[in-house]
């Protein structure tokens, strides 16, 4: 089995996949002649490179959008976007994570695109294996300073395969994390709001 992955070079590919099939076969006695197992090696490095896909936040938020000055010049419209489908991989077991996220932020003088805030999300939790604390850092930094936003809150709520299949052995448990930047940190009513935005989308 082949790499699939233009930015992982094809010989890697193939010291990794002998790697991972030694381990498996030699070391950990899975067996060699199960036709189930054939290409295992390979799709196991195939995954793990879907999350190891390099990525440059500034260059996703380059291209912004001068705001009309509303007369205030202090209030912006906060910029909300919810239930955004959330895929990882954790640092310390690379099993999957899987939950949503979402962002809200309240712009300065410009604001980006929409669809440069799931890409943002998508980028960053694909980028490498990670803490689901630190792809929400990450992301909230990457706005708060790009952007010169005025507010930046990202919330992702996610269930951890690692406590699903291993350890302590219990699906359906839902881990939450918040990172603040600006208003939403100093505001209340900000945070209010955004919460209030994301409890009230309907799925039609």
């Amino acid at each position: 089995m082949g790499c699939k992955h233009d930015h992982f070079d094809e010989e890697r590919f193939e010291e990794a996949e002998t790697a991972i099939a030694e381990a498996l076969f030699d070391q950990l006695g899975m067996p060699k002649g199960d036709p189930n197992f054939t290409n295992t090696p390979g799709r196991w490095v195939n995954y793990l490179l879907e999350f190891m896909k390099p990525f440059d936040a500034g260059k996703c938020l380059e291209t912004k959008f001068p705001l009309e000055k509303n007369g205030l010049d202090s209030h912006r419209p906060m910029v909300v976007q919810s239930h955004i489908p959330y895929e990882a991989i954790c640092a310390h077991h690379l099993v999957p994570v899987l939950g949503k996220a979402h962002i809200g932020y309240v712009p300065g003088t410009h604001a980006v695109g929409l669809s440069k805030l799931t890409r943002l999300i998508q980028g960053i939790a694909h980028s490498s294996p990670s803490l689901q604390e630190d792809v929400g850092d990450k992301v909230a930094d990457a706005l708060f300073e790009h952007l010169e936003a005025a507010g930046v809150i990202v919330v992702i709520q996610a269930e951890h395969g690692c406590m699903a299949c291993r350890g302590v052995s219990r699906a359906g448990i839902i881990t939450s994390t918040s990172s603040v930047r600006g208003v939403f940190r100093d505001v209340p009513q900000a945070r209010e709001e955004f919460f209030q935005l994301i409890a009230s989308r309907r799925d039609l």
